[in-house]
Parts: C-alpha cells; structure tokens; sequence
C-alpha cells in the first residue's frame, strides 16, 4: 500500500500522548528496548524504565514508524536501513521545500528546525515526538519556532498539485531581551549558521545579552535597523524570504 502524506497524519494522530524514545520508530516499549538503546545512547537515557508497554518514537521515527508499520497499531516496525535517515536528513531530502511562511494546507507536510521533525496536520497544528518530558504531543505551528516544510521525498501528497495548494499564513512571535521560549532557540540556531555567536550561551533558548548583542550585530551586517528585537523584518532576513 502507498504510504501518503494523509496516511502519516492519521498515524500520528494515533500516536498521541504515547512516550518518546530517542532512537526509536514504532516498537513496543520493554526493558530489553529501553536497555538496547541506553547501550547506544547512554546520555539520551538517564532516566529509568517504568514498565511502559505503548509504542514508542523519537522525531524523526514518527515518520519512519508509519513508513514501517502495517497500521498505526502495528508494534514491530520492518527496519528499512537505507531510509533511516536523521532529521536533517529528512529535511534536505524533501521534493519540494521552503521557509515556514510558505507553508502550504497540506496534510503530513514535514515541518523543520535543527535537529528536529514534526507533521503538519493541518489548521495550524503539528504533531511531534517532543522529547522524554513530552511524549508525542499536538502543538501549534507559530509556537515551536519552526523555520522549514517540505514534501517527504517517501511519501506521496494527493494535494500537492500547485492549484489545489492553500498557504498557511504565520506570523512568528516577536522576541525580544528576556524572552525564553522555543522561538529564542531557533533564531538563535539561525544566527549560529550565519556565524554571529552568543559567547558561551550558545543556543541556549533564553534571549539574554549575549543575544542581543548578536542579533544587533546581525541586524546591522545585513542593512536593518540594529534594536536587538526579532520582528518581522529580522525573522524574513534570517529565513531568506
């Protein structure tokens, strides 16, 4: 059966409130799983097991679980090694891709930030595998500071034709000194990629001053005003609208 773009949401939807596992993709939650990926992944895994029994996933495994699952009930996943890929990975494979302002209202588009994967479900909703404090959790598209979507290169978007497509319109908070969210860390990850540092902070999702000096640094090396506040002009220069 071809896997699609509506078949991955319905999966995901399936998968709320389940745990999250670093480095897992639809199996069963077990002790020999959890000491399995302890072993592989020893500072993901400081925590014990508690005798979980659900299906578990990291980011990126959400996806993979539905590719290698017979149905969102299915528990034992046919590993597919050369589409276990990375987040990143998954990003720069997309057939078709863009900064989060374009998205489209599309069912299973990828949604991106470093390191992490979600899936737009539609009506300004993402469903991710979030983190071990999270679980598999439903959020919203402007407050998790996605920055990328894209079409999966491995499934298939009965939508995707250019004249059906709608655009999601998003409006990304403006942050300034003193804001702490997930926001912060991804303007932070971009003025990393453009080379502008927060000292020692690195991206650490809290807009000190060493942020601000970086943005103000940025701001002015690129021709806008240097006040040290992400608003729109800021955010559409460091996503390259």
């Amino acid at each position: 059966m071809p896997k699609t773009g509506k078949g991955l949401v319905e999966y995901a939807k399936a998968q709320l409130g389940k745990p999250y596992w670093y480095g897992t993709f639809g199996q069963a939650a077990s002790k020999p799983l959890y000491n399995e990926k302890k072993g592989q992944y020893p500072s993901h895994y400081k925590w014990e097991y508690a005798g979980e029994l659900e299906k578990v996933h990291d980011c990126g495994g959400l996806i993979k679980g539905y590719l290698w699952c017979d149905s969102p009930e299915d528990n034992t996943p046919k590993y597919n090694a050369a589409q276990d890929i990375s987040a990143n990975q998954m990003r720069d494979a997309c057939t078709k891709s863009g900064d989060i302002f374009s998205i489209p209202e599309v069912p299973g588009v990828l949604v991106f930030k470093p390191g992490h994967v979600g899936v737009y479900i539609g009506g300004g909703e993402v469903i991710e595998a979030r983190g071990h404090s999270y679980g598999v959790v439903k959020t919203k598209l402007s407050e998790r500071g996605w920055t990328r979507w894209g079409y999966c290169h491995l499934l298939s978007y009965e939508e995707a034709a250019p004249a059906k497509e709608k655009t999601t319109t998003l409006s990304l908070p403006v942050l300034k000194r003193g804001a702490k969210k997930d926001s912060v860390k991804a303007m932070q990850l971009l003025l990393l990629g453009y080379g502008f540092t927060m000292e020692s902070y690195g991206a650490d999702g809290s807009f000190g001053g060493a942020t601000e000096r970086a943005l103000k640094a940025y701001q002015a090396a690129t021709g806008l005003v240097a006040d040290g506040i992400c608003g729109p002009k800021t955010w559409a220069k460091l996503l390259g609208v």
